[in-house]
């Protein structure tokens, strides 16, 4: 064979080694979420959804637990988080593995990745503060779901549906102005 052929070799089974470790990440992503993305290296990511997914069922658990009379528009809000959090969190590992494994081959291969700022943003993220705050609010979440406090049975009882509707309210402006801000940079630039 010719140095041309064991490259293109070498090529195809770097391909399929790489394919090989993206079906790894899914299939972990689809036992546990969040186990892709600690695989592939991403560890506040994976991290962060298996903290909303314990949340969201330690809330789940709380409200219908609580001994009154059960809110059912939160209990099926918190209900339906679970398979959205469950879908986002595969198509985000399918993203992340065809970015940081595109990166790899490129490397692999000698050339420098030329990859956009808004994909190359996503990584960023991996540092910071706020991971630690949602560390934080997240165990004194679960700490109050599972003390049953009666102050909290009294707040879900009087304000849980207004409250969800206010933070979903404010969920959708802070996605609209993001989505503004990002039509704005396309304008630009």
């Amino acid at each position: 064979m010719n140095e041309n052929g064991r490259t293109n070799a070498g090529k195809r089974r770097n391909k399929q080694r790489f394919q090989a470790r993206k079906g790894f990440a899914v299939l972990l992503a689809a036992l546990i979420p969040g186990l892709g993305h600690l695989f592939l290296g991403l560890f506040i990511k994976g991290l962060t959804f298996m903290l909303l997914l314990l949340l969201d069922l330690s809330a789940m658990l709380y409200v219908s637990s609580i001994g009154m009379q059960i809110n059912i528009p939160l209990l099926i809000l918190l209900g339906l988080f679970v398979p959205g959090l469950y879908f986002y969190n595969i198509y985000d590992v399918l993203q992340s593995a065809d970015l940081i494994l595109y990166r790899r081959r490129l490397k692999a291969e000698g050339t420098d990745p030329d990859i956009p700022s808004t994909q190359m943003r996503l990584f960023q993220r991996e540092r910071g503060v706020s991971f630690g705050i949602l560390l934080v609010l997240g165990g004194s979440l679960m700490i109050l779901f599972y003390q049953k406090p009666r102050w909290l049975a009294a707040f879900f009882a009087s304000y849980g549906t207004y409250t969800l509707a206010v933070l979903l309210v404010i969920a959708g402006c802070l996605f609209f102005l993001r989505e503004i801000s990002f039509s704005r940079r396309r304008r630009r630039g």
